[in-house]
């Protein structure tokens, strides 16, 4: 067992949400508690966050779309489509997630821990290249691979996404390369209307995206099934250098938003398939970083035991 560096960034003052907006602070209010408790504190360890310059930002993201972000100044909570909302400190709270997922990677890569787990908000893996969507800025995971392969000379990058929604921005940001392997387990049809077994890649990235879209009411027989069945395999078979997780919790049978049926000993056992692809292939390299989730109880249960599951406890 090694521990995993925790990093926490829930921007309660920064990113505060509309009344009624299921991706509030309160969501995530109960996780604090639970992780001081000693049963978890005994596996984690603080991960060091520095901060970084918006121009890594922009190797993934439009540069006019993320300078729109950091230019907005206006007091009020601006709407950026139906479900997704900013306020003049939201590009600060979004760049909070982000900066602790590359100081991940670069401990990681480094001296510090090899596998750590970014517990914060806005989520972002529906962000894509120049526009917000699904409650998502910037695409932090996204970003954090871009940046693995430009600052540690990795040749390869699995990124892997368990939320109960499709990660289109992450996809579509990498579908046509063969240097990052996006993996997603969600549910369909649903939210937001991509991620068919079909969408494969194209070009130099066909193959390079294995998408896995479960029924209503698929549980922890069905998504740990495929998580030892097909994607450890996968992950073992490309051969990354570091895997990072898109962690969403929103599959939790609790949940308000999503329809699948997990319990925090799925996800515990999602965390020990992805952690035994990491201790096998990249040296145990394993960053997550929360998207969704949207039951405060659900989110204890869910998160600890993923906890559990990446430090193999």
């Amino acid at each position: 067992m090694n521990q995993v560096g925790i990093a926490v960034t829930l921007g309660r003052d920064t990113h505060p949400a509309p009344p009624g907006h299921p991706e509030n602070y309160n969501r995530l209010a109960l996780v604090t508690t639970a992780l001081a408790e000693a049963g978890i504190k005994s596996l984690t360890t603080n991960l060091d966050v520095r901060e970084f310059d918006a121009s890594i930002l922009k190797r993934v993201h439009d540069s006019a779309y993320v300078d729109s972000l950091q230019n907005y100044r206006r007091s009020e909570i601006k709407h950026l489509d139906p479900d997704t909302f900013m306020g003049p400190l939201s590009y600060a709270a979004s760049c909070g997630v982000t900066w602790a997922a590359l100081s991940a990677v670069d401990e990681a890569f480094g001296g510090g821990p090899r596998v750590s787990f970014i517990i914060g908000r806005p989520p972002g893996h529906h962000a894509e290249t120049d526009r917000a969507m699904g409650f998502c800025l910037v695409n932090h995971v996204a970003v954090a691979a871009q940046y693995a392969l430009d600052s540690h000379n990795c040749r390869r990058v699995a990124v892997v996404d368990f939320d109960v929604h499709h990660g289109n921005g992450t996809q579509h940001l990498f579908y046509d390369r063969s240097n990052v392997l996006y993996i997603s387990t969600h549910q369909s049809p649903f939210y937001p209307g991509t991620g068919a077994i079909g969408e494969q890649g194209v070009g130099d990235g066909l193959g390079h995206t294995m998408n896995f879209p479960f029924w209503a009411g698929a549980g922890d027989a069905e998504l740990v099934g495929v998580f030892q069945s097909e994607i450890s395999g996968a992950l073992i078979r490309y051969e990354p250098d570091i895997i990072i997780v898109s962690a969403g919790f929103d599959g939790h049978y609790l949940d308000p938003l999503g329809g699948f049926s997990l319990t925090g000993e799925g996800y515990r056992q999602i965390g020990i398939c992805l952690r035994q692809a990491a201790d096998h292939q990249c040296g145990s390299r394993l960053v997550s970083v929360l998207e969704g989730g949207y039951n405060p109880e659900a989110n204890v249960d869910s998160i600890t035991n993923y906890i559990r599951g990446i430090a193999l406890a």
